[in-house]
């Protein structure tokens, strides 16, 4: 049963899922402009829809053998994937006006995908973890006063990506650390640019 929960926490807060909403939560509260967080929400899931496609596709042909792309060798495919597509919705972000906070954060993602890809040449870091962290310390961070409950969140990823034996302990608190402190470090960046 336990594994079971896991694994359904492992796929609801996966993450594609977890970063359809950052859009949202800091454009909506950069802005104070709901239309525009929802039009930049979509834009965004578009992007993650065509992220998870290939996810699919790779899966289906054996390209992956899962949708975690668990074996460190597949993901340099996923990150080119990645980035090409990134490539395309920065070209958006110019083209549509984006607030000043969208170019943050797909520069906080991309820099996100580095570092990442850098550890995982060392430990194979919980990507799970990571972006459950940086998620949830960037609108910490952003709505002051955040409810401290969903801090919880993040060792909730971590107790499910062990359980379902995805991850060790230290590489989801390798994860969880990277995410927090590229958090940290963006909010730092945001604010000695006054973006």
């Amino acid at each position: 049963m336990k594994v079971t929960v896991a694994r359904i926490i492992s796929y609801v807060l996966n993450p594609l899922t977890v970063l359809v909403f950052v859009p949202f939560f800091l454009v909506n509260r950069t802005t104070h402009d709901f239309d525009r967080a929802i039009f930049w929400t979509v834009y965004s899931l578009a992007f993650l829809l065509a992220i998870a496609a290939f996810l699919f596709y790779a899966v289906k042909k054996k390209i992956f053998t899962d949708l975690d792309v668990s074996k460190r060798e597949q993901r340099p495919l996923l990150f080119k994937v990645c980035g090409v597509l990134t490539v395309l919705y920065v070209i958006g972000l110019f083209l549509f006006n984006a607030p000043p906070i969208m170019p943050v954060v797909m520069t906080g993602i991309v820099i996100g995908m580095i570092v990442i890809s850098i550890v995982n040449t060392q430990i194979k870091a919980s990507l799970h973890v990571a972006t459950i962290s940086a998620f949830i310390f960037a609108i910490a961070v952003v709505y002051r006063g955040y409810n401290v409950l969903f801090l919880l969140l993040i060792p909730l990823v971590a107790w499910a990506r062990v359980k379902t034996k995805r991850h060790t302990l230290s590489e989801t608190i390798v994860g969880g650390s990277v995410g927090i402190l590229l958090s940290l470090g963006m909010y730092l960046f945001v604010k000695l640019s006054h973006v």
